[in-house]
């Protein structure tokens, strides 16, 4: 998804118009030329007057939108991608539900417990109605804390059903109102400054703001008069509203004086508005062409993310309970996913609030620009006449709308709309920034992965695959790269299996690549029957690793020794990762010891002594029972000395 075109669909531009008529205006009359253009009916440019060029050297910030022939184009290809995102968007709703298609079935009292469980804490808790009120409103005041934190996952912080095009239209629309209200006081004072006596009661009545307070004369009456009036500081803030007020006062105290400046204002001030005036109709319709820019999708995302977070909190208390139905790590796979394709859609409309609001901005600055410049030309006018003219317009011009910033009004506006805007200094979010409740959780971590080759039930061919071992599941995927695994080939939960065998370390070469384990899965009835799963790993050390790993978590009996030992192999991991950054430094390798290490320090710390298959304890065997379709001489002379551990876990007998 280009975020670049749309920033050259958002973007206002009035340079290029107004940047024309420069040299003409300095020279103090206009090109024959300029005139027929105007009479054609094409768009008059704008230019500064050399007067105030030297005040306001400011360049016009802005290009024209349709400058670009490929605009067009990019936009075309843009509406197309956006589409598409918003189909995988939806189709997404129904991966999520596929999940439970590879969950494992478990007993009609586990689905008891759960259901059980997932109303604790709820509001139809029956335990929840004897809280008192201070404990629901501390639950209203976090729900309300998360909807706006930025790093949670939950919360949008930008509006997504907002109509910020017409919103801007209408606030250009006052502006164009506004321009014709000083054009109109403009053009009657230059009508009467011949005869300013006799028509100061006409000036007065020509001070035509209809949505804006006079002060102890006039206040909107209408509706749409009281609307539009919002757009802007209220009376007394020094901005724009406070224009009516100055120039009432101004003529009550101008009776005796007299100006002979209409030529001045005919000439340059006048056009200079209604070219302005005219371009904003033109910069009004290609807002309202931006409308489908602010469409999105970003509601059902979050609704998607909240329904995987469900999921993912159910999931890691049935982990806890010791009866997963689903692993958290592919959850959490899916939710990270769904975040990452929230957060786009999110910040697609981000930057489209942000391209609207800087290029409405820059517009805006042009329009305040221009009105500082008409009304500083105004006042320099009336500044050749008596003092009374300064005391009375001048200075109060000058510390009020003259030398405020240009966005003094753009800065109130978007403050006093938040649900229709983005604020000036809100950052977008990043994905390394979400944090969210048992986002790292020991059952949620990888304890090992790599590539297995398991030999399939009725035939003596091995097939190669990715596994990756987690604290309740070994899964089989196609391809390691984790944004494509989102769901396994195959998931066997160490619950109900464990490893019996394994073959011991040789030296020949004629035995190497045939380092094999053999993990057995458990009887489940007359349905489900136990089966022995052969997988030959490339090296004797990485198997050992393999086979201690899933050893120690098959009889592991609760969630918290499960826990210990996750943790402990992600500090030997830690470790490791350090030896083998300091190997690499060295000019000659190292050989270390170091999974040898790891597997005897798990055998010998916390788990049964029973890990590793002894021959006190264990029978020898030659049987076809494991690796159907071979008879016993092929198993001696290919995995020399099987061992085969006695069922008997001390799990089952705890539970029991």
């Amino acid at each position: 998804m280009s975020y670049q075109r749309n920033s050259a669909r958002a973007s206002l531009d009035l340079r290029s118009q107004y940047q024309q008529l420069e040299g003409r205006m300095r020279s103090g009359h206009f090109n024959p030329a300029y005139q027929q253009q105007q009479q054609k009916g094409q768009n008059m440019p704008l230019s500064l007057p050399s007067s105030l060029a030297q005040r306001n050297p400011i360049p016009y910030p802005i290009d024209a939108v349709t400058s670009d022939p490929t605009i067009p184009a990019q936009l075309n290809v843009y509406d197309h991608d956006r589409q598409n995102s918003m189909v995988d968007a939806a189709a997404g709703t129904n991966t999520t539900h596929s999940l439970n298609s590879n969950n494992i079935p478990s007993s009609q009292n586990n689905n008891i417990n759960n259901n059980n469980i997932n109303n604790v804490g709820s509001f139809t808790d029956p335990s929840m109605l004897t809280l008192p009120k201070m404990s629901l409103h501390s639950h209203q005041k976090q729900y309300d804390s998360n909807q706006n934190d930025p790093r949670s996952p939950l919360a949008i912080l930008i509006p997504t059903s907002a109509q910020p095009t017409d919103v801007l239209s209408a606030r250009f629309s006052a502006w164009r109102n506004v321009i014709r209200a000083i054009l109109v006081y403009l053009s009657e004072t230059a009508s009467i400054q011949d005869e300013i006596v006799r028509q100061q009661l006409r000036l007065s009545h020509a001070v035509q703001f209809p949505f804006f307070s006079i002060e102890n004369q006039y206040q909107p009456v209408s509706n749409e008069d009281k609307s539009m009036q919002k757009f802007f500081l209220p009376l007394g803030s020094g901005s724009v509203q406070d224009l009516p007020t100055m120039l009432t006062k101004y003529h009550d105290n101008l009776a005796s004086l007299a100006s002979k400046s209409s030529k001045e204002l005919t000439s340059e001030i006048i056009p200079r508005l209604e070219d302005l005036r005219r371009d904003l109709l033109v910069k009004i319709k290609e807002i309202k062409a931006l409308q489908s820019d602010f469409k999105n999708s970003c509601n059902k995302e979050l609704q998607q993310t909240k329904h995987l977070m469900k999921l993912f909190n159910e999931s890691l208390k049935e982990c806890k309970l010791g009866t997963p139905k689903s692993d958290p790590f592919l959850i959490k796979l899916q939710l990270e996913k769904q975040i990452k394709r929230q957060l786009v859609e999110e910040n697609y409309l981000h930057e489209a609030f942000d391209n609207l609001q800087n290029s409405g901005a820059q517009l805006e600055s042009v329009i305040v620009m221009e009105i500082q410049n008409g009304l500083t030309s105004y006042a320099r006018i009336l500044g050749k006449e008596a003092q009374v003219v300064f005391d009375s317009v001048i200075s109060k011009l000058d510390s009020t709308i003259l030398n405020k910033n240009t966005n003094l009004e753009w800065d109130s506006f978007i403050l006093r709309n938040i649900s229709n805007f983005v604020p000036p200094n809100l950052p977008m979010r990043r994905f390394k920034e979400i944090s969210y409740s048992n986002q790292n959780d020991p059952f949620t971590f990888e304890v090992k992965s790599g590539f297995l080759e398991k030999r399939s039930k009725f035939l003596k061919s091995y097939s190669r695959g990715f596994y990756v071992l987690t604290p309740s599941f070994l899964h089989e995927f196609k391809t390691p790269d984790k944004h494509k695994f989102s769901t396994p080939l195959m998931s066997i939960p160490l619950v109900e299996c464990t490893v019996t065998e394994h073959s011991k370390k040789t030296k020949s070469n004629s035995e190497q690549g045939k380092n094999k384990f053999i993990l057995r899965t458990n009887s489940n009835g007359l349905i489900h029957r136990g089966h022995n799963w052969v997988f030959k790993v490339d090296s004797y050390d990485d198997m050992i690793e393999w086979f201690g790993n899933i050893k120690a978590l098959s009889s592991l009996p609760n969630y918290d020794d499960k826990c210990k030992y996750v943790s402990k192999v992600a500090k030997l991991s830690k470790e490791k990762a350090k030896s083998n950054e300091n190997t690499t430094e060295s000019v000659t390798p190292q050989v270390t010891n170091e999974q040898h290490t790891r597997y005897d320090d798990v055998s010998s710390s916390n788990f049964p002594l029973n890990s590793i298959p002894k021959l006190d304890n264990l029978t020898i065997t030659n049987t076809t029972s494991s690796i159907p379709e071979t008879n016993d001489s092929q198993i001696q002379n290919r995995v020399p000395e099987f061992y085969i551990e006695n069922v008997d876990s001390p799990r089952k007998s705890n539970q029991l």
